[in-house]
C-alpha cells in the first residue's frame, strides 16, 4: 500500500514528465517583462516614503498597530478601513465598496454568493481561475460562451425565459491574451435579456479611466455594471481588492461571502498604505501616458507572426508545446529578461505562450532588445 507521501510524490513526477511542474524562481534581478506592476508603483521610492510617513502619523490614533486582531465581523473593523472603502467607492464612481484580502478572494466570494439556484451564469471562455472557482462553488447553472463572441452569447441568452435571473461574467482586459471585452455591446445584451454584468477590472484598474478608475468609467457605463472587482496587486503596486456596487450588494457580501466573513482583516499598515496609494494613483497621468507610449512602441516594432494582436500592456508570443516554450523562456532569462512561460492547461493546448507585460518604467532600448531576442531563432 502506497503511503500518502508516495501518492503526492507520484503525482508530482507525473506532472514533471508532462512538462507541467511549477517551481518558485525569482526573476527580480532581471529586466521586468513579467510583473503586473503597470505603473511602476511597487518600485516607487517616493510613494514608499509617503506610505511610511502617513502610517507613522496615523499610529498614535490606533489601538492596534501591528495586526488587525481578527476578522472584520469580530474585532478587525476600524474607522480607517471604513474611510478607505468610502473613498475607493467615490473614486471608482460606485455607491459602495468592500475590501477583500486579494482579487482571488473577492472573485470567489462575489460569484459563489450572488449566483444562486434557479439562476444562470454566462461566462466567457477565458475567465480567470478565481472567477471559475467562484462559479464552481455557486449553485447557479453555468453556460460558457466563446471568447468575446457576442453571437454565441446572445444565442445562449435567448434559450432562457426573460424572467430567469441571468449573470454575464467578463473581464475588462483578459490576463492571458491582453484583449478587451466588448463592454458596450454586452450592456445592450444584458438590458435585452434581463441580465446583469459582473466585471473583473483587475488589469484595467489604475491604467484606464480619466484618473485610473477603470475601463467601465472610461466608457461611461459604470452604472450599467452590477458589480466590479478592482485589484490592488497590479497597477496599484500593492495588494488586496475591492468589490464595487450598490450598498445592498455590499451588505449582502458582508453576510454571505465566505472569504470575507472568515478571513482576518487587513493590517492597519496595509489599510493605510492603500489609502496613500489611492491618492497617488489618481494623480499618475504621466505614468499612464508613458505606459500607453510603451505599448504603442512595442506593437509598432514587434513584427513576427508569433505575436498576438493585443493592444494593451499584455503581449503574447505563441510557441506551441510546454517543453519548447519553457526552454525559450529559460533562454530569455539567461539573456537578462524577466519573462515566464504560460503552459497548458493554464492556456489551451497549442496556445502556449510567453506572456510579456509592459510598464511605465520599461525602457525603449530594452523593448527593442527583447523583441530582437525573441524573434531570433523562432
Amino acid at each position: 500500500m502506497k503511503s500518502h507521501q508516495q501518492i503526492l510524490h507520484n503525482q508530482l513526477l507525473e506532472r514533471q514528465e508532462n512538462g507541467l511542474v511549477r517551481s518558485l524562481i525569482s526573476v527580480n534581478h532581471l529586466i521586468d517583462f513579467c510583473s503586473n506592476d503597470y505603473l511602476g508603483l511597487a518600485k516607487n521610492q517616493s510613494l514608499a516614503d509617503k506610505i511610511e510617513a502617513d502610517f507613522n502619523e496615523l499610529k498614535s490614533n490606533l489601538t492596534s498597530i501591528n495586526g488587525s486582531t481578527g476578522s472584520r465581523l469580530i474585532s478587525g473593523q476600524s474607522i480607517q478601513v471604513e474611510q478607505f472603502e468610502k473613498k475607493c467607492a467615490e473614486f471608482h464612481q460606485a455607491e459602495a465598496s468592500l475590501l477583500f484580502s486579494s482579487g482571488y478572494d473577492a472573485n470567489v466570494g462575489l460569484i459563489s454568493s450572488i449566483a444562486q439556484k434557479d439562476q444562470v451564469v454566462f461566462c466567457d471562455q477565458l475567465l480567470h481561475a478565481s472567477l471559475i472557482d467562484g462559479l464552481r462553488l455557486s449553485k447557479a447553472e453555468r453556460k460558457i460562451f466563446a471568447h468575446n463572441d457576442l453571437v454565441d452569447l446572445e444565442k445562449l441568452l435567448s434559450e432562457y425565459p426573460i424572467e430567469t435571473p441571468k449573470w454575464i461574467v467578463v473581464e475588462s482586459v483578459y490576463s492571458m491574451d491582453g484583449d478587451m471585452a466588448p463592454l458596450r455591446e454586452l450592456v445592450h445584451l444584458k438590458n435585452k435579456y434581463n441580465a446583469e454584468i459582473i466585471l473583473d477590472e483587475a488589469h484595467a484598474g489604475g491604467v484606464y479611466g480619466p484618473n485610473g478608475n477603470g475601463l467601465a468609467v472610461e466608457m461611461g457605463i459604470e452604472k450599467e455594471i452590477f458589480a466590479r472587482v478592482i485589484t490592488f496587486g497590479k497597477a496599484w503596486g500593492n495588494a488586496g481588492a475591492v468589490v464595487l456596487g450598490s450598498q445592498t450588494l455590499i451588505d449582502f457580501l458582508i453576510n454571505f461571502a465566505r472569504p470575507f466573513i472568515y478571513s482576518t482583516a487587513p493590517s492597519p499598515h496595509h489599510i493605510s498604505s492603500l489609502s496613500t496609494t489611492l491618492a497617488s494613483v489618481e494623480t499618475q497621468f504621466d505614468l499612464r501616458k508613458k505606459l500607453k507610449e510603451n505599448i504603442e512602441f512595442f506593437v509598432q516594432h514587434s513584427k513576427s507572426s508569433h505575436w498576438g494582436p493585443s493592444k494593451t500592456a499584455i503581449q503574447t508570443f505563441f510557441i506551441s508545446g510546454n517543453q519548447i516554450v519553457k526552454k525559450k523562456a529559460s533562454e530569455l532569462q539567461k539573456a537578462g529578461f524577466a519573462v515566464k512561460a504560460i503552459v497548458y492547461p493554464t492556456v489551451p493546448k497549442g496556445e502556449e505562450r510567453i506572456r510579456i507585460t509592459l510598464n511605465s518604467l520599461t525602457k525603449k532600448e530594452d523593448i527593442l532588445a527583447l523583441i530582437k531576442t525573441m524573434e531570433t531563432h523562432e
